[in-house]
């Protein structure tokens, strides 16, 4: 972060100085028609470093919440470019703990043995928030308590996003995902878990565990669908497993999709 900020710290010096010697005078040269150049040369140098260096290039910040008796919880967490990887991988006092290019602001607000959390980018850096080239290094990777029943809320842009949920209580998923690639593997124990997923030119997959029952319904416009259909027949509007009345554990997914490709297996 520090050598970003000189980077561009630096260009715009260069530049005002540009400028103040210009209005001065003492520069007989229209500014301008050196300045843009200048600048697109530096966004195209500044590119190729993003993408040599990854994430490494980026600020990594670690992120621990501690357990403190909660039962249930929701957690929304707003992404736009980058990777996320999400698990349930905690130890047995910790609710979150992950590591997160690029930076996150964290919010919690904790109501008896309830807490509601959320995460976003961080707003500190303004560059890497909006210049594009810094998007697909922002690499997010956390686990979230298997003690906890969780509603989930991912709100993704152009991301790829793998999400394995087979150890964690997830009372109700909600998707909502533009251009990314997302795999989400669902709870294998958890009960009933509603699932929402709405998406535009995306690539989804949901993978069901063994065991688990599962009722499908499906609102798509010009997308591919591909559905596990001797796990999952067609039963009128929905594509159902046979026990699905009778299953310990069961997922029920609602999906209003789009162009792109959505596949349950």
């Amino acid at each position: 972060m520090k050598t970003r900020s000189l980077f561009w710290g630096s260009l715009f010096i260069g530049a005002g100085a540009l400028l103040l010697l210009n209005n001065l005078g003492i520069l007989n040269i229209n500014v301008w028609q050196l300045i843009w150049p200048t600048f697109i040369i530096a966004m195209g140098v500044w590119t190729l470093l993003a993408a040599t260096r990854g994430a490494d290039a980026l600020e990594r910040e670690e992120l621990s919440l501690p357990l403190e008796g909660i039962k249930k919880g929701k957690m929304t967490l707003s992404f736009g470019a980058g990777q996320v990887k999400v698990t349930g991988d905690t130890s047995p006092n910790e609710l979150l703990k992950g590591s997160f290019a690029g930076g996150v602001d964290s919010s919690s607000k904790k109501d008896g043995d309830f807490t509601n959390i959320h995460l976003k980018p961080s707003t500190e850096d303004f560059f890497l928030n909006i210049m594009p080239w810094t998007w697909g290094a922002r690499e997010w990777d956390f686990g979230l308590s298997k003690e906890v029943d969780w509603q989930l809320h991912f709100e993704m842009g152009a991301s790829d996003t793998q999400v394995d949920l087979t150890e964690l209580r997830v009372t109700d998923l909600e998707v909502d995902t533009g251009a990314s690639n997302t795999k989400i593997t669902l709870p294998a124990n958890a009960g009933q878990t509603h699932v929402d997923l709405s998406g535009g030119a995306a690539s989804i997959l949901f993978e069901v565990p063994e065991g688990v029952a599962a009722r499908i319904q499906i609102d798509s416009g010009l997308a591919s669908i591909d559905i596990d259909k001797e796990r999952f027949p067609r039963v009128g509007d929905f594509y159902k497993s046979d026990n699905y009345e009778t299953a310990a554990n069961k997922v029920d997914i609602n999906a209003d999709f789009g162009a792109g490709s959505l596949s349950i297996r």
